[in-house]
């Protein structure tokens, strides 16, 4: 036990600084390799981790009875845990794996124009393309994008984990996307680790619009003239930890020189909102959360955050939607 221990401990440090520090290169064996043994393992030890924490208490709340009896009783029943935490570990990343699944919902709008009634938005969050995931997860992405025709197209933050020179065969395939308003972008906290600069120029470089805390005006043509629709974004809530400049402002993304009735907002993160209903932002929509990412993390996670997954009303004019993240990590 304690040599699995170690060979645990050693692939969970190991992995990440040989990927942030070394070559990088997501298709060398080795690499993919030992890219999965740590995430799996991360798994396995936080499943376990919980397991055995409510062994423990039941253990200590029983009664107490003969001591050899104890220790079989013990014995059998870890191995029983850590037979069930194995295969709970490959199930969650078997789910993962078969890849996203299309999530339709409805926002109902008030102030929204009626030329844009009925508008269609494709949103894509958290696919952490990188060590993991690879150029065919993210093509299956895009072909069932593609497939929708949306509107707009939006990319909530947290798309890699790697820098440019480490990922551009890997996100070549977003160069297909296409949407007959646009493909918007906002941070998420791992495009800071992975080199914020060099992904913004990049993503603009093959046509998709990239918010830094900045707005710009939807048209359409409406009954009485032009009607518009104003379309934010911020940097990730986490930027100001690496530049002040990086700071998120809702209110900065709010100001326009127009008025316009209907705000919408890209903030990666959820706890965003508060700041986004102050500025009179109609809708934001999020990622970030993962949904928890897997049971049972998922139960703690819902206890620590107010905003979770899915829709919800922040007062009588603003909406939040939390999407359940397109990957993993």
């Amino acid at each position: 036990m304690l040599l699995l221990l170690g060979f645990t401990a050693a692939i969970i440090v190991i992995g990440p600084i040989s990927y942030r520090f070394g070559s990088g290169n997501v298709n060398q064996p080795v690499q993919q390799t030992l890219q999965f043994l740590q995430y799996f393992l991360m798994g396995w030890v936080g499943i376990n981790f919980i397991a055995f924490s409510i062994l423990e208490i039941l253990q200590a709340l029983s009664k107490p009875f003969d001591p050899a009896k104890r220790t079989f009783l013990t014995q059998n029943v870890s191995r029983g845990v850590v037979a069930a935490s194995t295969l709970a570990t490959f199930g969650g990343l078997w789910e993962a794996e078969a890849g996203p699944v299309i999530t339709p919902v409805k926002i109902t709008l008030p102030t929204l124009p009626q030329s844009f009634e009925g508008i269609t938005i494709a949103q894509i969050s958290d696919i952490h393309i990188g060590p993991l995931l690879h150029r065919s997860y993210l093509e299956n992405v895009v072909d069932q994008v593609m497939s929708l025709n949306a509107d707009l197209i939006f990319i909530t933050g947290d798309l890699v984990d790697g820098t440019v020179a480490q990922l551009k065969d890997q996100i070549e395939p977003l160069k297909r996307l296409e949407a007959k308003e646009g493909i918007y972008f906002c941070s998420g906290n791992h495009e800071f680790y992975s080199g914020i600069t060099e992904w913004t120029e990049y993503l603009e470089s093959i046509g998709i619009h990239v918010f830094k805390n900045s707005n710009l005006l939807l048209t359409r043509k409406g009954n009485a003239g032009n009607e518009k629709i104003l379309l934010a974004g911020v940097h990730d809530w986490h930027g100001e930890q690496f530049s002040p400049e990086f700071k998120t402002d809702p209110h900065q993304a709010a100001v326009c020189s127009e008025a316009v009735a209907c705000k919408i907002l890209l903030a990666h993160n959820p706890y965003s909102i508060d700041g986004a209903a102050e500025a009179g932002f109609d809708f934001q929509t999020s990622g970030h959360t993962h949904a928890g990412q897997f049971y049972p993390f998922a139960w703690i996670v819902r206890l620590h955050l107010k905003h979770f997954e899915g829709l919800y009303r922040i007062n009588h004019k603003t909406q939040l939607y939390v999407n359940r993240g397109t990957g993993y990590w």
